[in-house]
């Protein structure tokens, strides 16, 4: 304890670095019954200067609290402490982690706070956090962490997560579905978290989730099995599609912001009448009233949806008039769909059976994505559908049979199926191709079947 008291400045009330004889009398020391230090709380106490490098062996220590004061220099070595079960070092100015800090802590440890050290080094959580087997608590907000958050909580049970205001990156790991998080507090990185935020809807024992101020993507996900949610903040951030009904299910939920995002669909009425405050300004509502949109609109929604809500279609589907400025979209004079051209976009999912309930759709452009899935059969009934090219994605399973008059490209798809019906395949009568491509002069987006009509007559293709 001596040489313990020897490194703080200035010296802590009844603290003495002669001797250790009474050092259970001192202020913030408890000792166990057989006379070894159970716990240091030096908590505001105004120290300042370095700690020891190398701590003091503390056989029976389980707390140690330096938090609120203003340390510099390392974090120190903490490895001859094997029982310690909670640290905090948060609220100080240190600027080091030393390399094996982590792997030289207790095992046993079960909380674990370091935030507040916004002059540290950058650093990475390591894998080596899976030791902790115990750990419960992990509050590093405001350290300078940097990278992703790795997939540890398959072995690590946190309940109380607090990483905020770092330059955390990349995607949610997988595991984090399933545990015990309570506390989800990952907001205000500086270049930000990305992905979809579908794991929260197996975190069932959420009570808050802070994500705001990032670039989290994609839809928000059912979260009705998380019935004890009382916070969801998540404005700031690149999500769209439609609000979830099943918000409105969850009783606890008071305090929800949506806002500065990409959301599409009506405006959760729903929503708004049930909680006690939040926002959802700043979105793409096709109503703000919380009615339904136009039918269009509803379908495209649909088709979205099955591509999870891609970002850059939510950028340009806004309002509810789907023929006004909506990029891929082709209307007629009468403001029906005729033409959609998703082609060579790296969307992912799968193809919307709703293009069926588009019946005016003459013109449809999937090709050079990543879809899986099959070609829906609804597809055939559209009664003027002259173009459908899926070509080169991951599809599977049968073709369906289209008419004779639809002009169908399935090439680049070694799963698909294809069936005895003329063209089915993928390929077109000679006759009828040239035929076709006579009447698709006149459509400029006729213009990419060229190669593919011709193909049947040149020996190279």
């Amino acid at each position: 304890m001596a040489k313990l008291a020897a490194a703080l400045h200035p010296l802590p009330p009844t603290w003495s670095i002669n001797s250790s004889s009474s050092y259970c009398e001192w202020h913030g020391v408890t000792c166990h019954s057989s006379g070894y230090v159970s716990k240091i709380n030096l908590t505001s106490k105004s120290l300042h200067g370095h700690l020891p490098s190398k701590f003091p062996p503390f056989p029976l220590l389980r707390v140690l609290d330096f938090s609120n004061n203003s340390f510099t220099g390392s974090f120190p070595s903490l490895e001859k402490i094997p029982l310690l079960e909670e640290l905090f070092l948060d609220d100080n100015n240190f600027t080091r982690i030393p390399l094996g800090f982590f792997q030289e802590l207790s095992s046993h440890l079960q909380v674990l706070i370091l935030a507040n050290n916004p002059s540290l080094a950058p650093w990475r959580i390591p894998i080596s956090f899976t030791r902790f087997k115990s750990l419960t608590q992990f509050f590093a907000h405001e350290t300078n962490l940097m990278g992703s958050i790795p997939d540890i909580f398959h072995s690590v049970p946190l309940m109380y997560l607090s990483l905020f205001n770092n330059n955390l990156t990349g995607n949610l790991p997988a595991s984090l579905g399933g545990s015990k998080v309570i506390h989800f507090w990952l907001q205000n990185q500086k270049i930000g978290l990305t992905g979809p935020i579908d794991v929260l809807s197996n975190m069932t024992h959420l009570t808050q989730v802070i994500l705001n101020g990032n670039r989290f993507s994609g839809p928000i996900p059912d979260l009705s099995n998380c019935k004890s949610l009382l916070l969801l903040l998540l404005h700031y951030n690149h999500l769209a599609g439609v609000i979830p009904q099943s918000l409105a299910s969850l009783p606890n939920l008071k305090y929800v912001y949506m806002n500065d995002n990409q959301l599409q669909g009506p405006m959760p009425s729903f929503l708004l009448a049930k909680i006690m405050d939040g926002s959802l300004i700043n979105n793409n509502f096709c109503t703000d009233n919380g009615d339904p949109c136009d039918p269009q609109v509803t379908t495209l929604l649909e088709i979205s949806s099955d591509l999870s809500y891609p970002y850059r279609l939510s950028l340009t589907w806004q309002g509810n008039d789907a023929c006004n400025d909506w990029k891929y979209v082709t209307c007629d004079s009468e403001k029906n769909v005729t033409h959609i051209d998703l082609g060579n976009q790296q969307f992912k999912g799968t193809i919307s059976p709703a293009f069926a309930n588009l019946t005016r759709l003459q013109y449809l452009y999937l090709n050079d994505n990543n879809l899986t899935g099959s070609i829906p059969v609804s597809l055939t009934k559209l009664p003027n559908l002259r173009v459908l090219d899926v070509s080169n994605n991951n599809l599977s399973g049968d073709i369906p049979a289209f008419g004779p008059g639809v002009l169908l490209n399935t090439t680049g798809n070694p799963g698909l199926i294809p069936n005895n019906e003329p063209g089915a395949d993928g390929t077109m009568p000679k006759g009828m191709a040239v035929d076709l491509l006579s009447k698709f002069d006149e459509y400029e987006h006729a213009l990419k079947l060229v190669p593919f009509l011709f193909c049947d007559f040149c020996p190279s293709c």
